[in-house]
């Protein structure tokens, strides 16, 4: 035994051996892909089984004290995470640079999930190059037209550091018809979320929820 494994648990090394690894040594569960099918309906069928024992055992009562105690606290762990959330993605965007520059799409792709990736890439003012999503959701009837290798007028932020988040479609493009809207990154690791379809940017026109910062 190394001293590598006197230092660790038996639950660290089991972990490390199902979960963890690289290249040639990556675990036979997530070599195929089963390491969060495994995780998720093993934990629930060990949960099962402690059920079904409490129940043949008479412990009801307890168990859905327990039951209660588990969700309590889950609340509340996640609590302040949902206020974080709340207010991070409350109040204006980041500064606009309003100078519009042109942006081509280098990726038009599904996401998996029945999402839209459009990628693109343009140059900020100091001319380096940036690669961005948009932050506009193109319509179906649009999509064909942002095929890589298309050119588009848009807007990135003020702040250097957002250059690689999101840019906005200017109004050159009014006529484009949109039916959602993404802010990845910008504010948490994930934003998103509908608009009723139509033509016009749903982040500059003038009824629009979102403000940015002058």
């Amino acid at each position: 035994m190394t001293a590598k494994d006197r230092k660790e648990s038996l639950l660290d090394r089991a972990v490390e051996k199902l979960f963890v690894g690289s290249g040639s040594d990556v675990p036979f569960l997530i070599r195929h892909n089963w390491a969060l099918p495994a995780s998720i309906f093993g934990g629930c069928g060990a949960f099962l089984i402690l059920v079904v024992i409490a129940v043949l055992q008479g412990w009801a009562p307890v168990l859905m004290w327990i039951v209660i105690g588990i969700s309590v606290v889950s609340a509340l762990l996640m609590l302040p995470t949902f206020v974080q959330m709340f207010r991070a993605t409350r109040g204006p965007l980041p500064a606009l640079d309003r100078t519009p520059r042109t942006a081509e799409v280098t990726l038009h792709a599904d996401d998996g999930d029945g999402g839209q990736i459009l990628l693109v890439e343009y140059r900020d003012k100091d001319g380096q190059g940036r690669d961005a999503q948009l932050a506009d959701v193109i319509h179906d009837s649009w999509e064909d037209r942002f095929v890589p290798g298309s050119q588009w007028q848009v807007y990135a932020f003020r702040d250097p550091a957002l250059g690689d988040t999101v840019v906005f479609l200017t109004e050159a493009h009014n006529d484009v018809w949109r039916n959602g809207w993404k802010l990845d990154g910008v504010r948490i690791g994930g934003e998103s979320g509908p608009v009723k379809p139509g033509p016009g940017s749903p982040f500059l026109r003038d009824d629009s929820k979102w403000e940015f910062e002058s």
